[in-house]
């Protein structure tokens, strides 16, 4: 029985890949935990069902955990209004003679983000800069006063 639980839970990891269902993700490792189980106790079918239930349960209250912070964390993310204005580090040269399209990094908040400059001047690593706007997640600095 343990065979049948681990190509039911392989199907289903395997139907995951590069996708964001993450209810098959959940079966797929339930199965295959319960496969685990059903291997050390063949004989004991309730304690197979049984496992299999909880696993699931406890899966499916983690990943929802996991959505719900991933969906926070958009929240906070989405707001990039809230950045213009402030000044930030570059930490990747930017410039049009320095890369193919200008881009370069800044970190703000701990966070690293694309920018490019409003000037197309060359700015390098360690200037400080103050971000005008944004493209989509490219935000737009100047070199800060």
């Amino acid at each position: 029985m343990y065979i049948v639980f681990a190509f039911i839970g392989m199907f289903f990891l395997l139907s995951d890949i590069n996708k964001k269902a993450f209810y098959k993700l959940v079966l797929g490792a339930a199965f295959l935990f319960t496969s685990i189980v059903a291997f050390k106790f063949p004989q004991r079918v309730d304690l197979q069902i049984f496992s299999l239930v909880v696993f699931l349960a406890a899966m499916f209250l983690l990943i929802r955990l996991i959505l719900k912070k991933e969906k926070s964390d958009t929240d906070k993310k989405l707001n990039l209004s809230d950045y213009i204005g402030k000044t930030a580090t570059v930490k990747k040269d930017i410039g049009k003679t320095l890369s193919i399209d200008g881009i370069g990094l800044i970190e703000f908040n701990n966070q690293i983000w694309q920018a490019k400059s409003i000037t197309d001047s060359e700015i390098l690593a360690n200037t400080r800069v103050e971000i005008v706007s944004r493209e989509n997640m490219i935000m737009n600095v100047k070199v800060a006063k």
